[in-house]
């Protein structure tokens, strides 16, 4: 292996070190000393944690390693689930820091771009389960970082690809692996946890970490677009069968598909063999879509702020074709979308089966926005999405729109000529004329 130590880093809700199944046991058979087998135990389900508080207390953490131990140079991080955006953060802070950062992070099933269940962790009914089955809060923070488009996951992924662009992530060889099983009695039940093209927890679009951003000013003239993705691609594989859970629970063995793709990634010490493992992971997720038309899916979240950078949560957004009809597109769309992040209702997320939506194109992007006061209003936008835009929304993977809009403020100000005749006393509104 070209590692000396792995760091597991578990997910969302965990408790007990079984957690890691036989990933311990078969890493150190395969080399690794028990010694350097290093296993993280967080607490994700208290109201006041958040995931950049983990990823600070991961940083003391690995501050006492390296003191003991000298430097995490040839350190791999396993991330599952939540954990994948702990370590991920903790990476950009060290990153941000100057500091020296392991050599791999491997995702499985990371929810590096969300999850639809954080919005149903937080209800009532997962309330009252916490807090009389497991005598426990829900870990509403966590979960607030877990929802579609939150604040913490716009951050995480831009200051990601803006520290790769860099050049500061260059010596970190990163890995995503997601499964695609999404079956069983509990997806008859809560529709959250049977969405096609997904492992009942985490979509296969939300476990790349090929994804891509998009900073957009519709109104500038010309409208000014600033399109930011990796320079070069994360290896990324999809692996058939496997659950949420059972990308690590289930594995039993070496040859396991999960286990394997493991080895591979601890096996990379160079650019070569980086670039051979991502082309090897590229062919197999592309036969798995050639094969999955129904579960190759992507998904688009937008987000409406003004000028400012103030959020806009009253919106409307469309994706229309070129003759206006949204019910069209609509068809692309998988069930129960879009979905309105709950704490900031400025994001709002698109999923749609891949082929249905790109069959409908080109697209045209609809977008209005209300202020609240009849003072101050926003334009109704028609933003045509063709040529290289519609390129931007890939199979299996999640596109970032981050768009501005100006605030008409006209209705607010007047200026007059001073006129003695005037009624100075009048009170406005209406403003003067």
């Amino acid at each position: 292996m070209a590692v000396d130590h792995v760091l597991l880093v578990h997910g969302y809700s965990v408790r007990q070190l079984s957690a890691y199944a036989r990933f311990p046991a078969l890493l150190a058979a395969h080399g690794i000393p028990n010694s350097n087998i290093l296993l993280s135990a967080f607490l994700s389900l208290d109201d006041a944690v958040t995931c950049d508080d983990l990823a600070g207390a991961l940083e003391d953490h690995v501050t006492k390693f390296e003191a003991a131990s000298g430097t995490i140079g040839r350190t791999a991080l396993l991330c599952h689930s939540t954990g994948a955006i702990v370590a991920r953060r903790w990476i950009l802070n060290r990153a941000t820091a100057g500091r020296p950062l392991p050599s791999h992070l491997v995702s499985f099933a990371g929810a590096n771009h969300g999850s639809t269940l954080a919005q149903v962790g937080r209800t009532i009914i997962a309330r009252l389960f916490r807090d009389v089955i497991e005598q426990s809060a829900v870990g509403a923070q966590v979960l607030a970082d877990l929802d579609y488009g939150s604040s913490f996951l716009w951050s995480l992924n831009t200051d990601w690809l803006n520290a790769a662009s860099a050049g500061g992530l260059e010596a970190l060889r990163v890995f995503s692996l997601g499964g695609d099983n999404h079956g069983g009695f509990a997806g008859e039940v809560f529709w959250q946890v049977g969405e096609r093209g997904s492992d009942s927890i985490v979509r296969v679009c939300g476990a790349n970490l090929n994804y891509t951003v998009v900073e957009a000013d519709p109104q500038a003239t010309p409208p000014r677009l600033r399109v930011t993705s990796a320079a070069r691609p994360t290896a990324h594989l999809v692996v058939p069968g496997y659950t949420h859970g059972g990308i690590i629970g289930d594995v039993r063995a070496a040859t396991d598909v999960p286990f394997a793709a493991l080895l591979q990634a601890l096996a990379v010490d160079d650019a070569p063999g980086y670039q051979a493992v991502a082309a090897d992971w590229a062919a197999r997720t592309a036969q798995w879509t050639a094969q999955h038309p129904d579960e190759t899916n992507a998904m688009i979240v937008f987000r409406l702020r003004d000028e400012a950078l103030r959020p806009i949560p009253d919106h409307l957004v469309l994706i229309v074709d070129q003759a206006g009809d949204a019910s069209a597109v609509s068809s692309a769309l998988e069930p129960h979308q879009p979905i309105q992040n709950a704490e900031e209702p400025s994001s709002v997320s698109f999923y749609v089966n891949h082929g249905r939506f790109t069959a409908t194109s080109p697209h045209v992007l609809h977008l209005e926005a209300r202020s609240g006061s009849r003072f101050i209003d926003y334009r109704d936008i028609d933003y045509p999405v063709d040529g290289a835009l519609a390129t931007l929304v890939r199979p299996n993977e999640t596109t970032y729109v981050d768009v501005r809009l100006a605030r008409g403020v006209d209705a607010t100000y007047a200026v007059v000529p001073y006129d003695p005749t005037r009624d100075v006393t009048r009170t406005w509104p209406p403003l003067p004329a």
